[in-house]
């Protein structure tokens, strides 16, 4: 049943109240799982209690922040899923659970992002988004294509052809939602997949990387569709635009939002302006003051180091350094411990994850939407019990599980 939950949890992803099933499924899952972890005995790996105490140190820096200003229980919904990454991980290790079907799950949800976006976009959508924001989308989408790409079985004479099939419909989907910031992302994940880490060739394999994501970038710019979906034909204009104060573009809300965020932190640099205060911080900005705008409208600062800065300073930096850092020590601990060159594995594929996300993070506000923060400490918990999972298999010379 575990296996049935880390499917349906990549699958659904991007249908509507979809990971209302994979909720389903974890809570039978983890029902029928407690008995026999109770009566096997076995030790906890330390792994899963480092995981618990990372996300218990954000949701207190959350908690203590919200308590302070007085702010509403609702400003702990996204923070307290932290709990799901220790909670998925600890199942998928006592289950364990195979990996594999978050690998099939990322396959079929990313076709069902395919078909949705085709769909939309059929009947005049201008963005593709299923029901979500089209940038929210365009992230559940980089994050199944990090589970297709780096936690395919590990195989010889694997089937090129259906990866590249993969990356073509992720990159479609990304180009019909108009998303730009998650292309350094995308980016990201196609450079690691042509550079690799084994040695041989790799200066060969890094320039022909370069020169593949240099046509692309071309493309972008000289493709006027393509130009046009990615509103790349505005950007000296929304640039120069912020100059004389207009900020209701996408480029200079952003300017404008870090302006804001960097007002708010140097009032208060150690606990910020206070959680769930940044929209009455935009309010209270010049650029509101004179004539009301989208951009007033505006709730979070679309850049997370801005936005847990500027909320709750740098105890709150300190907590998102907390999310990203503890899966990713207790990913690259697995990796040094196996020694796992070649980028594929639950283990890799977490520190994909979190490398995505900090790069996607940049220009969006990743865990201001619940559907980005579930997908990150859903599929990284149940990437770390699966590591797990295998490393128990090696130590045991067990390898059904891989």
């Amino acid at each position: 049943m575990a296996w049935l939950a880390g499917f349906f949890a990549a699958a659904l992803l991007v249908v509507p109240k979809g990971l209302s099933v994979f909720a389903a499924l974890m809570l039978a899952a983890t029902v029928l799982a407690l008995p026999d972890a109770w009566r096997s005995g076995r030790s906890v790996p330390r792994a899963l209690y480092v995981l618990l105490a990372g996300a218990l140190g954000v949701i207190a820096v959350v908690a203590v922040s919200m308590l302070r200003d007085g702010a509403p229980l609702s400003v702990l919904d996204n923070p307290s899923r932290a709990l799901l990454l220790p909670w998925c991980a600890w199942l998928a290790w006592t289950t364990r659970m195979r990996v594999s079907g978050l690998w099939y799950g990322a396959l079929t949800g990313l076709l069902i992002a395919f078909v949705v976006s085709i769909a939309q976009v059929s009947l005049g959508v201008e963005r593709a988004g299923s029901d979500a924001n089209p940038i929210v989308f365009a992230n559940a989408v980089l994050a199944l294509l990090v589970l297709a790409m780096f936690c395919r079985p590990a195989r010889d004479g694997w089937p090129w052809l259906l990866l590249a099939v993969v990356i073509v419909l992720a990159n479609v989907v990304v180009i019909l939602s108009g998303s730009r910031g998650v292309l350094p992302g995308l980016g990201l994940v196609m450079l690691m997949l042509l550079v690799g880490t084994t040695a041989r060739r790799r200066w060969w394999r890094l320039g022909g990387a370069a020169c593949l994501l240099l046509a692309l970038f071309a493309a972008m710019w000289t493709i006027p569709w393509l130009s046009g979906q990615f509103r790349l034909d505005q950007l000296h204009d929304d640039v120069s635009g912020f100059a004389a104060g207009e900020v209701d573009q996408p480029i200079s809300a952003r300017m404008g939002l870090l302006s804001v965020a960097w007002d708010a932190f140097r009032a208060s640099p150690m606990t910020g302006a206070g959680v769930g205060t940044f929209a009455d911080r935009i309010d209270a900005s010049a650029y509101c003051q004179d004539a009301q705008r989208h951009f007033c409208g505006l709730g979070h600062a679309h850049n997370d180091v801005a936005q847990w800065g500027a909320t709750m300073g740098l105890i709150g930096i300190a907590g998102l350094a907390m999310l990203y850092l503890t899966p990713l020590w207790v990913a690259a601990r697995q990796i040094r411990r196996d020694r796992l060159h070649a980028p594929i594995g639950p283990a890799w594929t977490v520190g994909m994850l979190v490398a995505t996300y900090v790069v996607s993070g940049l220009t969006q506000s990743m865990f201001a939407h619940g559907l980005s923060t579930s997908a990150f400490v859903v599929f990284g918990g149940l990437l770390l019990g699966g590591a797990l999972v295998h490393d128990a298999d090696r130590s045991t010379g067990d390898d059904s599980h891989k």
